[in-house]
C-alpha cells in the first residue's frame, strides 16, 4: 500500500481504483436511489442525496448503514444496509446474499397508531418490491444499459421478511423500528459476462485488458469455398470487424 494511502483514510473508491467494483457492491446504493425515486419515500424520509462517506450524510435521513446515533428529531430515519451472510455456490453458479432495509419512527406514536402505521409501510414496501423500480435494477442482459441496474443481479424482492414489534434506543428514548429482510441473489454467469462489456476478463479481472482493443482482423482477402465438383466459389468478406468500446 502506498504511504498516501492510510488505513483510516480509506475508503470504499480507494478499493475500487486498486481492483474493481465487485458484484452486488452497488446493490445498496442503488436501491435507495429507487426508493428515492418515489415521491411518498422523499416526503416521510426528506430530500436524497448519494452517500459519500463524508459527515455531511449525516444531516440527511437515509443511511447506507446500520446507524444507531439519530437524533429524536431527525424520525422517521431509514437504513438501509447488507446484512447476514453471503454465501456463493460456485464461480459459475450464484452469490446469495441479504439486504435490511430498518426504518426508525418517532418516538410520540401512540402505540396503536403505530401497529397500524407500520402496517401500512409493509404494504408500501410489497408494492415496491413488486414494482418497476425494482425490475429496473435486475440484470437481463449485459448489454442493457440502466443507471439503475445491478450487474449480474437475478433476484430481488421474491421474499420478504417482516420482524415487527420492535423497539430501538435513540437518544435514551425507545422507539417503534420496523425491520425487513430482503434476500437477494447474483447470477456469477451474467457477472463475468458484464466483466467483457467492462473491458476485462473472468480470469483476470484486475486489469482492463480489453480496453486497447479497437478491431478484428484477418489477412488476405476472402474465404474459397467448394459448393461441388463442377467449380469453386469464392466468398469475399470484409477483412475487418469494428469493436466498440463502451
Amino acid at each position: 500500500m502506498s504511504d498516501d494511502i492510510k488505513g483510516v483514510n480509506l475508503k470504499q473508491a480507494d478499493l475500487d481504483s486498486f481492483f474493481l467494483t465487485g458484484p452486488g457492491e452497488d446493490l445498496v446504493f442503488k436501491t435507495m436511489m429507487q426508493l428515492a425515486s418515489v415521491p411518498g419515500f422523499l416526503k416521510l424520509f426528506g430530500p436524497w442525496k448519494a452517500p459519500t462517506g463524508t459527515i455531511a450524510d449525516n444531516n440527511q435521513r437515509w443511511a447506507d448503514y446500520n446507524r444507531h446515533d439519530w437524533s429524536l428529531r431527525m424520525l422517521p430515519a431509514i437504513n438501509v444496509y447488507e446484512s447476514g451472510t453471503v454465501s456463493r455456490t460456485s464461480d459459475q453458479g450464484f452469490l446469495n446474499g441479504q439486504m435490511t432495509i430498518m426504518t426508525l419512527w418517532p418516538a410520540s406514536f401512540r402505540r396503536p397508531d403505530s401497529r397500524r402505521i407500520e402496517a401500512a409501510y409493509q404494504g408500501v414496501m410489497n408494492n415496491f418490491f413488486s414494482s418497476q423500480y425494482v425490475t429496473q435494477m435486475l440484470d437481463e442482459i449485459y448489454f442493457n444499459q440502466r443507471p439503475m441496474k445491478v450487474y449480474g443481479l437475478n433476484e430481488l424482492g421474491k421474499t420478504l421478511n417482516w420482524t415487527p414489534n420492535v423497539e430501538g434506543l435513540v437518544e435514551g428514548t425507545l422507539v417503534p423500528v420496523t425491520i425487513l429482510d430482503i434476500p437477494y441473489r447474483i447470477d456469477l454467469r451474467a457477472w463475468n459476462r458484464a466483466l467483457e462489456f467492462m473491458g476485462r476478463t473472468k480470469e483476470n479481472p484486475f486489469v482492463d485488458s480489453l480496453a486497447d482493443l479497437i478491431g478484428i482482423g484477418i489477412e488476405g482477402s476472402g474465404y474459397e469455398g467448394v459448393v461441388d465438383t463442377s467449380g469453386d466459389v469464392v466468398v469475399t468478406l470484409p477483412d475487418e470487424i469494428t469493436v466498440e468500446n463502451p
